[in-house]
């Protein structure tokens, strides 16, 4: 029994070394850290990350028992953290004790853990304060005195508010407004609704010398006061661009603290704000990179003999301020944030794409297929009739959700994203990766093609013609293409559209509110056949025509039996974001046909913060270089998508097509038609409301930014009206998206 044993033994040290080796490997390679063969302060606990489910709590109660700890490092979206002790004593005792220790299940995490450690002599670099900051960020030490600083916290009278608005308890910190109060449910300020109380006057000074830096241009009029404990902090965020003009301060009292900057193309910079310092985000800092603290009870900060130290967190409380735009049209909020950057050619533009919808796609494949379950009613039936043994192609697939409606039909799926693929294969869906302006399918073999919730992705108007082309090309003559595209109208004949109504969306118990035409099609007691008629009373044609005139209004009711999730209807909060402009080159005729004379065009494109892993800084770097340039004399970013502009053409002619570009907030109408759409990537545990700790903030995944081109009414119909053997069969409004059925017309 006792040789048995010994084997046993041997057996567990091999796999404990086993899983060493890989730990020191993964740090290596992704951190550059190395595991150290004598015992230090700090351990490295693998499996006890985030990323595996574990909380902070937990690893706290397992290795409290062992000695005092400095802190305990939990990293987003890794599977192991840094417990870090006060004496090397208790760190070595700890791993002597802990290594292999497996703590159970939970209701949350379905699966034990097994703890596997090492001893490391330092934490990612990432993590350690740099002295590199983002373009436009300036960071002011020592910008007033201790003795004022005192004063400034003395003046706050957390106990008393004045009026509720004023004062608020967040979950993680306690705020106090002035002059306006900023509205975390919609994520701007109203400026119109100004608080009773202005900015306090002791404020004067700090303001006064701000100004005479002159890297503040405005006058601040809104005042922010933030109060952390420690181990509290912030979600990555970017400050509303259309609600602040550009260059907010923030001043740092009581503890430092280290804020953490992302950019869009994974760069990560994290900078220490010392006690009394100044923090002014300009230009690209205010607009482009993200800005939050992790929530930790200490900092890691430089040693003042060199190397790094950790730094406990103590009471610290930071006084924003902020000058509001006050202008609310659309048509006259002055997008003047941005810098400039020329798409000047389809390379630029497929640059953009590829940043701002394809790589965005790949990172949250998986969290978008979760939202996206019930196919859309309308084009559920046009699949269900469709005749036995038709060849469809659904190209811009997704995670498949249409290729199991019909099996008595042949289905293929093609999408850009190679992350949405594989779920496909993962159902057994015949599905390949590919690009819908040169789809690898041969030309004229399929009796049907549909592409939901693609074409408005694309940034140029000579892409989605190509796009229409691609897909006219792979349909037999007489076949047909279903288009969807998401429309500028969120709102018809007095009915809002789901992406309207809802706030909060349950895509388990929602209820699809069936579009008007489609309403009116079931009243007709018709059925939609394969070659897009009614068989029955009247075409669906007609029917949809009548419902989409002005002067017909009708009222959306709900069918319990239907569950819909429509392209508008993200499981997204609002988020903030940037304004960009775009440049047009249409002809005065392609205008008028579009109606696009009085009112400007919008673009969904959303910024998204991918890891450093999944993209090459190299390449992101260039990309963006192409697309955005900073001039340090000019606090105005702005983005110029040229479209069909040539070099001889004049700047007047250039700007006279300018149109703006914002970020859009979710659940509003659109006032444009080239935005910016925000995606909020969910960990995990989101759903469950009943479990938080301290470091849910830190497991809140990134907002990531698509691009979008969101349809007027007629436009999608007239772009499809400009390629040559095309028939628009008919077009209607469907839940704030517009479609069309297509038809290859025959050569004569």
């Amino acid at each position: 029994m006792a040789a048995l044993k010994d084997t046993k033994l041997g057996k567990t040290e091999k796999k404990l070394k086993k899983k060493q080796s890989r730990l020191r490997r993964t740090l290596l390679k992704h951190d550059g850290i190395e595991i150290q063969d004598k015992p230090t302060k700090i351990l490295c606990v693998n499996n006890a990350g985030l990323d595996t489910g574990v909380t902070r709590d937990e690893v706290f109660e397992v290795f409290c028992k062992y000695g005092e700890t400095d802190d305990i490092m939990m990293l987003p979206k890794k599977p192991y953290c840094f417990v870090c002790y006060k004496l090397v004593e208790n760190a070595e005792e700890a791993y002597i004790h802990l290594n292999g220790y497996t703590i159970p299940a939970t209701d949350t995490r379905k699966s034990s853990c097994t703890f596997y450690i090492s001893f490391v002599s330092k934490v990612p670099e990432s993590l350690s304060p740099s002295n590199k900051l983002p373009p436009g960020l300036i960071l002011l030490p020592d910008f007033i005195s201790e003795e004022y600083g005192q004063r400034l916290l003395d003046s706050i009278n957390w106990k008393e508010p004045t009026f509720q608005a004023q004062q608020r308890d967040l979950k993680h910190r306690r705020v106090k407004h002035y002059g306006f109060e900023f509205k975390y449910g919609i994520n701007n300020v109203d400026p119109d609704d100004p608080l009773p109380d202005g900015i306090p006057t002791i404020c004067n000074d700090v303001i006064k010398q701000a100004l005479q830096t002159g890297h503040v241009k405005f006058t601040p009029d809104q005042l922010t006061i933030n109060q952390y404990e420690p181990g509290q902090g912030i979600p990555p965020h970017v400050d509303t661009p259309s609600a602040f003009e550009d260059g907010i301060m923030s001043l740092s009292l009581g503890s430092q603290v280290v804020m953490d900057f992302r950019h869009p193309d994974g760069q990560h910079l994290s900078v220490l704000l010392p006690p009394c310092s100044l923090l002014i985000m300009t230009g690209e800092s205010r607009y482009v990179w993200s800005h939050g603290i992790t929530p930790c009870k200490s900092d890691i900060i430089p040693a003042p003999g060199g190397g790094l130290t950790l730094a406990p967190r103590g009471l610290r409380t930071s006084f924003t301020f902020r000058k509001i735009t006050r202008v609310k049209e659309s048509r006259k909020l002055e997008e003047r944030d941005c810098k400039q950057c020329d798409l000047e050619n389809d390379a630029a533009a497929a640059e953009l794409e590829k940043l701002h919808v394809h790589q965005v796609y790949d990172n949250i494949a998986d969290h978008f297929s979760g939202t996206r379950h019930s196919p859309w009613p309308r084009i559920f039936e046009f699949l269900k009739q469709l005749p036995a043994g038709s060849l469809v192609a659904d190209i811009g697939c997704g995670n498949g959700k249409y290729l199991g409606v019909n099996n008595q039909i042949c289905m293929i799926g093609s999408d850009r994203s190679q992350n949405l693929v594989k779920i496909c294969q993962e159902r057994n869906y015949l599905a390949i990766v590919s690009d819908i302006l040169s789809i690898p399918l041969r030309t004229e073999s399929f009796d049907v093609a549909i592409c939901i919730a693609v074409i408005h992705h694309l940034s140029t108007k000579d892409r989605r013609l190509r796009a229409l082309s691609e897909l006219l090309r792979i349909v037999r003559p007489k076949g047909k293409v279903l288009v969807y595209v998401w429309a500028m109208e969120q709102e018809l004949h007095q009915v809002k559209s789901k992406y309207l109504k809802e706030k909060h969306f349950d895509d388990k118990t929602e209820q699809t509110l069936l579009s008007c035409d489609q309403q009116e099609v079931e009243k007709s007691a018709g059925s939609y056949n394969y070659l897009g008629e009614m068989t029955r009373l009247q075409s669906e044609s007609e029917a949809c025509t009548a419902f989409i005139r002005e002067d017909k209004k009708c009222s959306a009711t709900e069918s319990p039996n239907i569950q819909s999730f429509h392209e508008c209807t993200d499981t997204v909060e609002s988020q903030n974001h940037k304004v960009f402009t775009i440049t047009h080159g249409h002809s005065n005729k392609e205008v008028t046909e579009s109606s696009n004379k009085a009112t400007d065009h919008h673009i969904m494109v959303d910024h998204f913060v991918p890891s450093s892993s999944s993209i090459g800084n190299e390449n992101a770097c260039v990309a963006m270089e192409k697309m955005v340039s900073l001039d340090t004399k000019q606090t105005d970013l702005q983005i110029d998508l040229v479209n069909g502009c040539t070099d001889s053409q004049s700047e007047k002619d250039k700007k006279k097509w300018a149109k703006r570009l914002e970020v859009h907030v979710n659940r509003t109408q659109f006032k444009q038609q080239d935005i910016l759409v925000p995606w909020q990537l969910k960990n995990k545990n989101q759903n469950n409301k009943d479990i938080k700790s301290e470091n849910d903030e830190c497991k809140d995944a990134n907002t990531f930014h698509r691009f979008y081109h969101v349809f007027k009414r007629g436009e999608l119909e007239a772009l499809c009206r400009e390629l040559e053997h095309c028939k628009v069969v008919n077009s209607y409004y469907d839940q704030g998206n517009w479609a069309v059925m297509l038809e290859k017309v025959v050569e004569i």
